[in-house]
């Protein structure tokens, strides 16, 4: 990712948001959601450098967002920002990437991610009782991943063969990424301005965790939200 395009990208949203002169809050959602990542976690057997993989199911997510808009009216433009925060512990199982896997990994851990972004969006009411809306700019995302020693286990997947993987996790890691985010949604507005409704989103990044892996994000979120308009 290109951290100066990043950089520059969020200043300029920043700028056009402080000149604009009805600037302001119209929408705030409360987010809650999943993420079902398919072979999302990548480890390399530190013997012949052979990719294993496995699934993350249902990485929980929680957080919030607001959205600021230069106008009013049905046609809205203008600012979203907000944050959210995942935890995940499970036992995950490990298969050779190339499918020709003798060895299997098991693998008892828990991953926390915290997840802060910022970006343009857009969004048409109709009648003032529906709303559809679309975002997107950069997102800053943290993550922990913790495995203790006593928690892989080795296992052949075929009792015909003896072979066997080097996994030497450590025993906590963390990385710091930039990505860019992209996110859609719809939304029905009571009278009294309370909405509710679903959103997709997803992630362009990638947490690297040295001997413990790598965790790809880059899969659909999927969001129940509930807010206020404005």
């Amino acid at each position: 990712m290109n951290h100066k395009f990043v950089s520059a990208l969020t200043c300029c949203l920043l700028s056009a948001s402080l000149q604009a002169e009805e600037f302001g809050v119209r929408y705030v959602q409360g987010m809650a959601g999943v993420l079902d990542a398919s072979e999302a976690w990548e480890i390399e057997d530190g013997g012949d450098g052979s990719k294993y993989a496995a699934d993350i199911d249902k990485m929980i997510y929680g957080g919030g967002a607001a959205q600021l808009s230069y106008r009013d009216g049905p046609f809205q433009y203008g600012v979203e920002t907000g944050g959210l925060i995942s935890f995940h512990a499970d036992t995950s199982s490990f298969a050779r990437v190339d499918g020709g896997a003798t060895v299997g990994v098991k693998v008892k851990s828990s991953v926390w991610l915290v997840d802060i972004f910022m970006g343009g969006y857009v969004s048409y009411e109709l009648a003032q009782a529906f709303r559809v809306y679309a975002s997107a700019g950069p997102s800053v995302i943290y993550g922990s991943l913790s495995i203790d020693d006593d928690d892989v286990t080795i296992q052949p997947l075929d009792n015909n063969s003896g072979g066997t993987i080097t996994f030497s996790p450590d025993s906590r890691e963390s990385d710091f990424v930039v990505g860019l985010y992209a996110r859609a949604g719809f939304e029905f507005i009571l009278d009294n301005g309370i909405s509710f409704g679903l959103s997709a989103r997803q992630v362009d990044s990638e947490l690297d965790f040295g001997d413990s892996g790598t965790i790809d994000l880059n899969d659909t979120q999927y969001f129940l939200t509930v807010g206020k308009r404005y």
